[in-house]
């Protein structure tokens, strides 16, 4: 039992991870005193899919609020089928759902929602560096107008592990309005990750995001989740060979 407590509390890392998540949360609540600065939640659910060694299916849900829970001003959510090409490339072509409104609006006289095609390539070059380009094209649905634009978007990604199961992320990522022919978005992330399993990790940090003049700050927390059904098809296989072998 001695031991067991020695090997919980020798690596200090997990708590930096639990300690910043609470320094976050604890931000957010007090700046809900003021409404005009509030800090807001960026909430991100992903799973991959894997079906074979290759395919794959992503699923990507995105809520971002004023506050916690109090008004959403952003709902996301994407699929797809993709393809690996080698083993740092990736190719992806899918669908996505948004809706949106901007913050302190009234019912629902300024919703936008969108429908997208994307085409998506994601690129590793060496250990720490990951590359994700993506090309929109989105119909978007407006109380005054309906409109059809196409955009690119370029993340880089860097990631650094800090033991084990802990490491530190970041990412900023530029949209390029085709339209307007100029960037007139960035998305960029400081925060930790924790792998918690092979098939399951958490990341906590500060988003910031820039639309044109304007800007918000966000507590961007995303769950991770892996799944191989490819995997567990070979297990079956194997057991199964295993089975009558021995019969």
């Amino acid at each position: 039992m001695g031991n067991f407590f020695c090997n919980q509390y020798s690596n200090p890392l997990p708590r930096v991870f639990y300690l910043l998540l609470f320094f976050l949360i604890s931000l957010n609540l007090q700046s809900q005193e003021n409404t005009k600065n509030d800090i807001g939640s960026w909430m991100v659910f992903s799973m991959d899919n894997q079906l074979s060694e290759r395919w794959s299916i992503p699923i990507v849900g995105i809520l971002s609020y004023e506050n916690w829970a109090e008004q959403t001003e952003f709902g996301f959510a994407r699929t797809g089928i993709s393809y690996k090409v080698k083993p740092k490339l990736k190719l992806t072509l899918g669908v996505a759902y948004v809706d949106s409104q901007p913050l302190y609006h009234h019912e629902f006289e300024t919703l936008t929602t969108q429908f997208w095609l994307y085409e998506e390539a994601s690129i590793a070059t060496g250990s720490f560096f990951k590359h994700r380009l993506r090309l929109e094209n989105r119909w978007i649905s407006k109380p005054e107008a309906h409109i059809f634009n196409v955009r690119f978007r370029y993340r880089l990604e860097f990631r650094q592990k800090l033991g084990n199961t802990l490491f530190i992320k970041c990412t900023d990522e530029p949209f390029f309005n085709f339209d307007e022919l100029h960037i007139d978005q960035n998305r960029f992330f400081l925060g930790l990750g924790s792998k918690i399993s092979n098939d399951l990790s958490m990341e906590v940090g500060y988003f910031k995001t820039h639309v044109r003049k304007d800007n918000y700050d966000r507590i961007r927390v995303a769950l991770h989740l892996k799944t191989a059904i490819f995997q567990r098809n070979l297990q079956d296989i194997t057991s199964r060979r295993i089975d009558k072998f021995s019969k």
